[in-house]
């Protein structure tokens, strides 16, 4: 959390709440003067912000009062999606340029390079317009402001935090206990967004619940860096058919030879995460 607030277990819950929606309010803030300034990496920093400032709005839902967390989730997701198809394009180049090899045709190749570069422009082009906005700067005006709670953030960290981490814990479990390897890719992807939830859960949570939280983080964040792998390549596969009908014959054999590399990708990573999750 902030370096001036530090939170105690025996501290009412309120005070991790509001420690934790201002400090995504930094960090969020921070990524959008990054885009101002044209920086690396501006646009893929902030989607992670709102997607952070987001899961604390979720782990805490119960602890908020008023509708001010949902319509701030709302507009932290808008955001976010704005922030995607740029992000997406520029993983999926960055693949392409992985499992292409000498055996493709290189001119062609370089087509496919070309026309996601060129989506990717105009995709950043549009990510900035939207981030450098007036909604974008009210959504900033309203994170100045501080959460209303409910009576329940008066309970202790120490009492709430593990109820909470665990709500989580739960979920993604659930869920991950029902992958298996020819599960559809959709319910894979809904997985690495829990795995995601978790992690988060568990950073904020560490602040007071300590090295039991941190040790969750860790390894949430082992599972999402699979399923993250996995969903790339799922998005590779999907964004490269997406081009052949305009492709012709020839450049669509390449690409049809390049999706299904994409697409192979997932069994040896679908395999080791069942492997470390059921171990776990």
């Amino acid at each position: 959390m902030s370096a001036s607030v530090r939170v105690l277990a025996d501290d009412p819950v309120g005070v991790l709440v509001g420690a934790a929606v201002a400090k995504g309010a930094r960090r969020l803030q921070k990524a959008v003067r990054m885009v101002e300034k044209g920086e690396d990496d501006a646009i893929h920093q902030v989607r992670v912000s709102c997607r952070r400032l987001r899961s604390d709005l979720k782990l805490f839902r119960k602890l908020l009062a008023g509708e001010w967390a949902g319509a701030l989730r709302a507009d932290l997701a808008a955001l976010a999606l704005a922030c995607g198809e740029a992000r997406d394009l520029e993983v999926i180049a960055v693949l392409v340029k992985e499992t292409a090899h000498s055996e493709d045709d290189a001119a062609h190749v370089d087509y496919i390079l070309s026309t996601l570069t060129a989506g990717l422009a105009q995709a950043s082009a549009r990510s900035s317009a939207v981030m450098l906005g007036d909604d974008t700067a009210a959504l900033l005006r309203t994170l100045e402001t501080a959460p209303e709670l409910s009576e329940k953030a008066e309970t202790p960290c120490g009492e709430a935090l593990p109820q909470l981490l665990d709500g989580a814990a739960r979920l993604f479990a659930r869920e991950a206990d029902k992958l298996q390897p020819w599960t559809q890719d959709d319910d894979w992807h809904e997985v690495r967004l829990l795995a995601k939830r978790v992690r988060y859960a568990a950073n904020t949570c560490a602040t007071v619940l300590g090295d039991e939280a941190k040790a969750t983080a860790v390894q949430a964040a082992r599972y999402q860096e699979l399923l993250g792998q996995h969903q790339d390549h799922c998005a590779a596969a999907d964004a490269l058919t997406g081009l052949v009908a305009d492709a012709g014959s020839e450049r669509a054999f390449t690409l049809g030879r390049l999706v299904e590399r994409h697409r192979a990708a997932r069994k040896p990573l679908r395999e080791e995460f069942l492997s470390l999750y059921h171990r776990s």
